[in-house]
């Protein structure tokens, strides 16, 4: 009898029991059928969620039908950001909800943002400041939803070894501000991921590990920056059998194009319309692999932005075989037995290119019934 599931302790007793207590076989038989069955029996499928990433909270009809059929039950909102400028800190961008309908019977994660230089050079005390105009913030916006509680807060900052140790201590920070029963959960990175002792692990009860940004968008010459199995790979292997924390996933569903001028990046511009690039006397085409280059010709506007003529410019996108190479090396990583599936994010013009069947087919192809 495999012993490998009974409590410490336990091990080594079970096939005495079965031995010396031969008249009740069948008992005996029926509780190492259940042992063994809860030693086999496999995590549930993913649970899908959906990232909001908008300042303004509205859901479309469009998005509310999508969030039912994919059985969406939680929603990651990002209520505010925090960044420095000027040497002068400050969150900002708080969410502004114009639009609750469709968020019945789902669960709201609160997301905050913080530029990972709000973190260089801050003293002590400022942290503790920080932390509680944070709180201070979450609250604020939370009070534009009803009931004004929420079960977890999750901190999406890029931390490096220099910013490591004020990150942490603003995690510790925040926690003692907030109600006493609140998870805190922090986005992971890949090399995050597969060095944490070099790296550290946030003082916080999960991660969201995010299974994309595996390129250098600073490189011009580089192909999709968003994702590229083998870029990857390269973090998935050798990495430990197990991350310190109960680890969720998020895989990407948006588009950029990302503006080179001078040889370096000038502008990310968020989800470009498919049909801008037609106009052959603007742009020349040069697609090129899982992405589309285009040299500006004649100076002119795209996203809001304003290009000149001589800049380089390049699509990035996941199409449905990227997504699908993505879930096949997520198979690999020790996710949560109660692990959500995190798309990013939500938008109408989105959401129309990845139907809800598919990304459900995602959380089955990780996680297999």
């Amino acid at each position: 009898m495999n012993t490998d599931c009974l409590p410490p302790g336990r091990r080594g007793t079970a096939f005495f029991f079965w031995k010396k207590n031969a008249a009740p076989r069948r008992l005996g038989g029926f509780l190492f059928c259940l042992a063994l069955f809860s030693c086999t029996q496999k995590p549930p499928v993913l649970q899908p969620a959906v990232y909001h990433w908008e300042t303004q909270l509205a859901l479309s009809n469009f998005e509310k039908v999508h969030l039912d059929s994919l059985q969406c039950r939680y929603l990651y909102v990002k209520f505010l950001d925090i960044a420095r400028e000027d040497d002068a800190i400050q969150p900002y961008a708080l969410l502004e909800v114009l639009d609750s309908t469709g968020l019945d019977g789902r669960t709201l994660i609160p997301c905050v943002f913080i530029t990972n230089n709000v973190f260089q050079d801050i003293s002590e005390s400022k942290i503790d400041w920080l932390a509680q105009k944070t709180a201070q913030a979450l609250q604020s916006v939370g009070g534009q939803f009803a009931p004004n509680q929420f079960f977890e807060i999750q901190f999406d900052c890029d931390w490096t070894a220099s910013t490591r140790a004020a990150f942490f201590l603003f995690l510790k920070k925040i926690r003692s501000r907030l109600p006493a029963n609140t998870q805190l959960s922090a986005t992971i990175r890949l090399h995050q991921y597969k060095f944490p002792g070099q790296t550290g692990v946030p003082p916080v009860d999960r991660g969201m590990l995010m299974l994309y940004n595996t390129g250098d968008i600073d490189d011009p010459e580089a192909e999709n920056s968003i994702f590229q199995p083998a870029d990857a790979q390269k973090y998935i292997h050798g990495a430990a059998a197990t991350y310190p924390l109960p680890l969720d996933l998020a895989l990407p569903l948006f588009s950029w194009a990302l503006v080179y001028r001078d040889g370096s990046l000038w502008k990310i511009i968020p989800e470009p319309a498919p049909g801008a690039f037609r106009d052959t006397t603007l742009y020349t085409p040069f697609p090129t692999g899982q992405d589309s280059r285009y040299l500006i010709r004649q100076a002119g506007y795209l996203g809001g932005q304003y290009l000149r003529a001589g800049d380089y410019l390049r699509v990035e996108r996941m199409d449905t075989a990227l997504l699908r190479q993505a879930a096949l090396q997520a198979r690999k990583i020790d996710l949560a037995d109660d692990a959500r599936l995190a798309f990013f994010h939500l938008d109408s013009a989105i959401v129309r290119r990845y139907p809800a069947r598919f990304l459900r087919e995602l959380c089955e192809t990780i996680r297999p019934e």
